[in-house]
């Protein structure tokens, strides 16, 4: 059959497959190609050395998706170190900042500026490791390994112990190193394969992996076994991978080394075989370059396209911290089924509606325009009345003498009469008696009274002083005498303060012409002369203007000047605290 690297159609530059670039390589050795077997050392990697590895790939614009794997007996302490920082290198060019890179990385501007466009292109890149069964390793190689947290552990023999003719038993023979390539003819295809594969399914069932590599590395110097046995050894180790949740690798290196057509067509056929195996049994597909060199990248990806397309596989997986993702080639937009014709409605029989009330009212009420919103105006302040202090009452307006009633309007009436009721809107008031009142009293002196002013009523503020005239009452034997000389005024006991319950309602006072207050004259003292007016001592009030004297009628020639004794209102707080006249007890009052 033909080479598929022959096809013009693979081999044409001009034109490449889309598909090609996005092929992920998981294989990858940055530390370099192989040394004499007597001559190689574990090489440390550095974050230079790794950071150079990915910008040939951005230069050239592929692989899209890269890792690199080194072996393990190459691995040193220093190797975690130089992992670490070069993927803070990674993501520094990826931001944009390529001074950090560059520094980071210990490479050039121009470095870190390539990487950063393959980075923003979509281009990704992954560290692991290939962990084999080499006896050269570190015996805390593993160690090593966790510690550099790779993004995914290829499993691989490289190693299996014969007999050695020299060396003898349990000798580590390195079957797929050209130096030892003669003890093929001592060991054996058959043995060696089935060493190999006994070594390998060994190592996937109890080391830790996520990629089964390069499955036919045995037959990289033309020894197969026959198909039977080969097809056996396929399936234990697709069971194995299978059962642990592993891919399995498509080696490239054997298509673009030094090797004929012949053996390059047995090698395309055995991975063919076993490529449909691994898709029957759902075991997910990797590739690798299996390169040593910047130049080996993605080398006979046109191959595997190829083979690829033949059966019919689009989806590879590439490791990215600790998981095989899988990678789609080609994406295939399956047409929109079209959409079934729904079946015509048929049309139901009309039925005879009847109205609720409540819906009829509901429906009728939706069909009115709505009515306007009439917005809140903002009410008016409420106003108080303005409220006086009861701690202070105000000053009543003085009523001159002239609103007085004139003599003779009301009669003196008897001593033991009782107290004239008051108007309806005017409590009651409670007369006083004076209790020192002398019991045989003249009874001209009893008969003498005077009418007191408006300006002596009850609501007269306490402390004040108010002067009333000695007024005579008139006599029904001379009813219209004519006025005789003007009795002298005397003192007159002033008037306990009203209160609150004789308030009317409101805060209104009672004017001082309410109700007209009638006194008795009082007795002569015992030595016969008249007493001498007594003013108090007026409080810090306002001072009150003095009332003009008020004539009175003719009086008797025997009568003598008393001083007027105005009732006493009930005994109160305000009136005890009163200062008392100096006149004698009056009468009780009409």
């Amino acid at each position: 059959m033909d080479h598929p690297a022959d096809d013009e159609t693979l081999n044409d530059d001009t034109e490449r497959d889309p598909r090609l670039i996005a092929i992920p390589d998981t294989h990858g050795h940055a530390k370099g190609e192989h040394k004499p077997y007597a001559e190689e050392r574990p090489l440390p990697l550095t974050a230079r050395m790794l950071f150079l590895w990915f910008y040939h790939a951005c230069r050239r614009g592929f692989p899209r998706f890269l890792m690199v794997a080194d072996h393990m007996n190459y691995l040193t302490f220093e190797d975690p170190a130089a992992v670490n920082l070069v993927r803070r290198a990674l993501k520094l060019a990826q931001a944009g900042d390529l001074y950090g890179a560059a520094e980071t990385a210990n490479v050039d501007v121009a470095h870190a500026a390539v990487v950063s466009e393959g980075l923003r292109r979509g281009m990704r890149y992954s560290i692991g490791a290939e962990v084999d069964n080499d006896p050269r390793s570190r015996p805390d190689a593993q160690n090593i390994v966790d510690a550099m947290r790779p993004d995914a552990i290829i499993r691989s023999v490289h190693f299996i112990n014969i007999t050695h003719p020299v060396y003898g038993e349990n000798w580590p023979w390195p079957f797929d190193n050209p130096e030892f390539r003669d003890l093929f003819e001592v060991v054996g295809t058959e043995q060696t394969w089935e060493l190999y594969v006994n070594a390998l399914v060994d190592a996937i069932e109890r080391l830790p992996g996520h990629i089964v590599g390069h499955f036919f590395v045995p037959a990289a110097f033309g020894h197969w076994p026959d198909d039977a046995k080969l097809s056996e050894y396929e399936d234990r180790v697709l069971a194995a991978a299978d059962a642990r949740g592993m891919a399995v690798e498509f080696n490239t290196r054997f298509f673009y080394r030094d090797h004929s057509d012949e053996e390059k067509d047995r090698y395309l056929d055995a991975n063919k075989r076993f490529l449909r195996k691994a898709k029957e049994r759902g075991v997910q597909i990797a590739i690798g370059s299996d390169a040593h060199s910047p130049k080996d990248q993605g080398g006979a990806f046109e191959v595997v396209l190829h083979v690829l397309d033949q059966l019919d596989i689009n989806e590879i997986v590439f490791p990215m911290t600790g998981m095989l993702r899988r990678v789609a080639l080609r994406v295939v937009r399956e047409p929109d089924p079209e959409p079934v014709p729904e079946p015509a409605p048929q049309p139901e029989p009309q039925k005879a509606v009847v109205a609720e009330p409540a819906a009829a009212a509901a429906d009728a009420a939706a069909a009115e325009p709505a009515k306007p919103v009439r917005k809140a105006r903002p009410s008016a302040k409420a106003t108080r009345q303005p409220q006086t202090s009861p701690e202070r009452q105000p000053e009543r307006p003085e009523n001159p003498a002239a609103t007085a009633e004139p003599p003779g309007a009301r009669l003196a009436e008897d001593s033991t009469a009782p107290a004239a009721a008051e108007p309806d809107s005017v409590p009651e008031r409670a007369s006083a008696t004076a209790s020192s009142a002398p019991e045989a009293a003249p009874a001209d002196a009893a008969a003498a009274g005077v009418t007191a002013s408006d300006t002596a009523s009850a609501d007269a503020e306490p402390g004040t002083s108010t002067t009333v005239p000695a007024v005579p009452p008139p006599s029904d034997a001379a009813p219209h005498a004519t006025p005789g000389p003007v009795a002298e005024p005397v003192a007159a006991a002033p008037q306990p303060a009203e209160t609150e319950a004789a308030r009317p309602a409101g805060g209104d006072t009672v004017p001082a012409h309410a109700e007209p207050v009638t006194a008795h004259a009082e007795t002569a003292s015992q030595n016969g002369t008249a007493p001498k007016p007594v003013r108090i001592r007026k409080s810090r009030a306002k001072p009150k203007p003095a009332e003009p004297a008020v004539e009175t009628a003719d009086e008797p020639a025997d009568a003598k000047p008393s001083s007027a004794a105005v009732p006493a209102a009930a005994a109160t707080p305000a009136a005890a605290a009163t200062p008392a006249a100096a006149a004698a007890p009056a009468a009780p009052a009409a």
